[in-house]
Order: C-alpha cells, then structure tokens, then sequence
C-alpha cells in the first residue's frame, strides 16, 4: 500500500518539476528564433473572475474574487473612507468644509463703480485746490505773518514816518477786516493820534474789493470741504472706489497749477502781480501812491514774501495730501495677493 501510494506521488509530481525547471523553459523558447507575441489589451465588459494561483480544483469550483471594470472603486461616490492618520473630528470638519456651500464675502471685496462714484471723484480732485489755496492764503494773511514782515531784518522800512510798531497795529486792523463780517466803516473808523484817517476813500473800496474776492475764495473751499466730507464717506463704502483716487488727482492738479503760477512769477515779478490784479480787480481801483497808508504798510517787498510763503504752505501741503492718498496702499496690495493666490488654489 505504502509503495503504492509512493509512486503515484512521484507520478503526480514529475510535471511540476520539470514545469519549475529553468532548463526546460530554455529549450522550450528560443528569443532569437521564437518571435515574441505582443499581447493586446482587452476591454473590459464586467467583473473579471480571478482564480487563486497554483489551485488544482477546477475554475467552476475554486473561489473566485471579481473585481470591478475599470478599476472603478468599490464604495459609492462622495463616501471616501477616512484616512487612519486623521481622526474623526478632523476628518469630520475637513468633510464639512469640502461639501459646503456657504460662500462668505472676501476681506477686501471687489471696487465698483457707478455715476455717482465719479462725480464724487471729480468733485473731490477739483475742490482741493481751492481748499489748499485758502488755507495758504488764510495762513499768510494773519497777525503772526504781520509781526513776522515787520520785524525780521531787511524789511524796507516806512520813509513816511510809520514804525514797525505801527505798521504791526494797523495792518492788524486790515487783516481783522477781510475777515469779518464788519463793512467798509470798520477800516474808516481808524484814525492816526492826530485824529487824520488812517486809508482814504480809494483804499477803502480796494479793500473791499479785496475782502470779496478773499471771501469767494473760503466760500468755495467751504462748499468744496463739505462736499469732499460727504462724497468720502460715500466712496469709503463697502464695494466703493475709495477716496484716495480724488484725493491723488486733487493733489496732482494742485502740484501742476503752483509750478505753473511759480514759473510765470519768476519770469517777472512785476508782470505777474499787476496781471494778476487786472484779471480780479477793476482798472483804476488798485493803483496808489508810495505816501498811501496800503503801499506804507504792505511795500512790493511784503508781497514778494507773501507769494513765496504762500506758494511753499501750499506746495508743502501738496505733497502732505499727496502722500495720505497712499495710506494703506501696502495693506491692500498684501490682501489682493493673498485673494488671487487663495483663488490659484482653489
């Protein structure tokens, strides 16, 4: 029985070895002669049942594992399992944010414009001009600027008897006038110690002149400040344009305009001053004599320092104004990089 069992065992197991046997595989195919056979791809139609390897039970009868087309995946679309370096409350939340959709507004939302939007730029780039000029004018038209003239070194002095001390008295009462809402009796009412008036007929009414155009002047910076106030606020919404625009152009037009009127005054003095008067004032009105309490008290050299320090208040402002339309601009650069970069992501 055993010798039997024995031999058969070494029937069955002949094939096998010689099957295993690198030297039979080497007579059996020969790479120069034997051509080598490309095998095609086969779609696919259905689940592909696999037989274990090395089974010896028929194919009908040994266990089987099907295996889907396409290696499409096993579990339902939108049901990924949860990696096992992650637990469930990260993967939770990481699940929640991938299938939300709950939009939320950026930190810094898109500008738009409407009509409004540049009207209200508009009116902001030309109303700073006219502020500028009324605080330079405001600035040079003031007790301080007075007692500054009168008293620095080199100032001509008066060749009609007035002291620096007068002229600072009584030009005090000029500057006071422009000012106020007082009519033309304010400046007739002043009198010399010997009881003479201090400006006669004609001053009086180039005065008045003067304090109207003086007073057009703040009333359209006025008008211009309250405007730029409310059209800020508007253009500073959400969504809005912002201000810095109006505020930049403003700043350029201003720039342009004092290099202008620089230029044209350098050139020549004398022409710029009495071209200036013939456009603002009436021909026969601002001429004087030097004994004139007006050429006694404000000479050429007075308004050659008035135009310089005007001319540099309003040139420094400018530039202070100028450099404020970049406030922020760093901030909003960072956050517009970090928006595209977050959207290049997603």
């Amino acid at each position: 029985m055993s010798s039997g069992s024995t031999s058969a065992a070494d029937k069955s197991s002949a094939p096998l070895e010689a099957a295993n046997d690198p030297s039979t595989d080497t007579e059996a195919f020969d790479p120069i002669k034997d051509p080598i056979l490309k095998e095609e791809p086969r779609p696919s139609t259905g689940p592909v049942r696999v037989a274990p390897a090395h089974s010896n039970a028929p194919q009908e009868t040994a266990r089987t594992r099907e295996v889907p087309a396409n290696g499409a995946a096993a579990t339902a679309p939108g049901s990924a399992s949860r990696p096992s370096v992650m637990s469930e409350e990260d993967w939770a939340a990481v699940t929640k944010a991938a299938t939300s959709t709950d939009t939320h507004e950026p930190e810094y939302p898109e500008r738009r414009r409407n009509p409004l939007d540049i009207i209200g730029t508009i009116w902001i780039a030309l109303s700073v001009p006219f502020m500028l000029l009324a605080l330079s004018v405001r600035a040079i038209a003031s007790g301080m600027f007075l007692k500054f003239e009168y008293f620095r070194p080199g100032f001509p002095a008066d060749q009609f008897g007035f002291g620096s001390a007068d002229r600072e008295h009584y030009g005090t009462y000029v500057i006071d006038y422009l000012h106020n809402l007082d009519s033309r009796r304010y400046l007739a009412d002043v009198v010399m110690p010997n009881g003479e008036p201090v400006f006669i007929s004609s001053e009086l009414d180039h005065m008045a002149d003067v304090k109207g155009l003086i007073s057009l002047l703040y009333l359209i910076a006025i008008v211009g400040f309250i405007g730029t106030v409310l059209f800020s606020l508007y253009l500073s919404r959400r969504n809005g344009m912002g201000m810095r625009i109006g505020f930049r152009l403003g700043a350029i037009f201003s720039f342009i305009a004092m290099a202008g009127l620089a230029v044209v005054a350098l050139l020549g003095w004398e022409s710029f001053f009495r071209g200036f008067h013939r456009v603002f004032f009436a021909d026969g009105t601002w001429e004087f004599y030097a004994d004139d309490s007006l050429i006694r008290l404000f000479p050429p050299q007075f308004w050659v320092d008035a135009g310089i320090g005007a001319g540099g208040i309003f040139l420094l402002l400018t530039i202070i104004l100028f450099l404020f339309s970049f406030a922020g601009h760093k901030k909003r650069k960072a956050a517009k990089k970090a928006q595209r970069e977050s959207a290049d992501r997603i």
